[in-house]
């Protein structure tokens, strides 16, 4: 929910009715890297190990290259 709060912020341009300096998306993005925090802290997920692993997989995936994601139809996020 977090998420989709985010980009809906992102869509709008909408600034935070909480942290009225800050962008809604940021806001909204902080609260979902938290709640995922504390997801993982209560079932033991090592998180910062999974997120250098799926880091070092995508740095090799096509997809993800600069070059692919400006084409048509390239991914956007």
């Amino acid at each position: 929910s977090e998420i989709a709060e985010a980009m809906e912020g992102e869509r709008k341009g909408l600034m935070d009715d909480k942290l009225k300096h800050r962008p809604m998306a940021e806001v909204e993005l902080a609260d979902a890297v938290i709640r995922i925090g504390d997801y993982c802290g209560r079932w033991g997920y090592d998180l910062g190990g999974a997120i250098i692993e799926k880091m070092a997989y995508n740095a090799h995936r096509a997809d993800h290259k600069i070059e692919n994601r400006i084409k048509e139809g390239g991914k956007k996020f």
